[in-house]
C-alpha cells in the first residue's frame, strides 16, 4: 500500500510537472510573439512614418521653391519648376508605397488633385502671351501653393499621432513581456519545488518503512 502510495504521488508530480511544463510553451510563444510585434512596430515607426515625414518635408520643400520660382524670369520659371514637378511626382509614389491610413488615403487625394490644378496653371502661365493674364494667373498659382503646403501640414500631423499610438503600443508589449519573463521565473520556481519533491519524498517514505519493519 505504501509502495502504491508512492506511485500516486509520483504520477500527481509528473501531471503537476508536465502542466507546469506546457504552460512554460505558451509563456515562451507569448515571449516570442511580443518580440516579433515589437521588432514590426520598430520598423513601422521608422519606414511608415520617419520616411514618410521626410517624404512630406521634401514635399513641402519642393514647393515652397516653386513659390521662389514664381518671381524669376519666365524662361528660368519654365526650367525650374519642369524639373522640380519631376521630383514631386518621385516623391508622391514613394510616399503612397508607405502604409496609409484611411484619412491619410483620403488627404492624398486632395493632395494630388491640389498639385494637378497648379500644373494646370503652371502650364497656363507658360503658354499664355498676355502679360496681364500671367499675373493674374500667378496669383492663382500661389494660392494653390499654399493649398498644397497646407494638405501637407495635415499629412504631417498625421505623421506624429500616428507614430505616437505606435510608440504607445511599442511600450505596452514592453510592459506584458516584462510580466511574461517574471511568469517565467515563477514557473522555473515552481518546476525547481517538484523534482525537490519528487527526489525527497520517496527516500522519507522508504525510511519510514524500513524502520516500521
Amino acid at each position: 500500500m505504501k509502495w502504491k502510495s508512492i506511485l500516486n504521488k509520483k504520477r500527481n508530480e509528473t501531471l503537476i510537472l508536465f502542466s507546469v511544463l506546457l504552460m512554460i510553451a505558451m509563456v515562451a510563444s507569448m515571449h516570442n510573439k511580443h518580440l516579433s510585434d515589437l521588432e514590426e512596430s520598430i520598423t513601422t515607426i521608422y519606414k511608415d512614418r520617419l520616411v514618410a515625414k521626410d517624404y512630406i518635408f521634401d514635399l513641402s520643400r519642393k514647393i515652397d521653391s516653386k513659390k521662389v520660382a514664381l518671381s524669376t524670369a519666365e524662361d528660368e520659371l519654365i526650367e525650374s519648376i519642369t524639373l522640380t514637378n519631376h521630383s514631386i511626382d518621385q516623391l508622391l509614389e514613394s510616399y503612397e508605397k508607405t502604409r496609409l491610413t484611411e484619412e491619410e488615403n483620403m488627404l492624398l487625394r486632395k493632395l494630388k488633385d491640389d498639385i494637378n490644378l497648379s500644373v494646370e496653371f503652371e502650364n497656363q502661365i507658360f503658354h499664355n502671351p498676355t502679360l496681364t493674364r500671367r499675373i493674374v494667373i500667378k496669383n492663382h498659382l500661389n494660392s494653390q501653393y499654399d493649398l498644397i503646403l497646407s494638405d501637407l501640414e495635415a499629412l504631417s500631423d498625421i505623421q506624429l499621432f500616428e507614430g505616437k499610438k505606435i510608440l504607445d503600443s511599442s511600450n505596452r508589449i514592453i510592459a506584458s513581456n516584462g510580466i511574461t519573463k517574471r511568469l517565467e521565473v515563477a514557473l522555473l520556481i515552481v518546476i525547481t519545488l517538484v523534482f525537490l519533491m519528487a527526489i525527497s519524498s520517496p527516500k522519507v517514505l522508504i525510511q519510514k518503512d524500513f524502520w516500521q519493519g
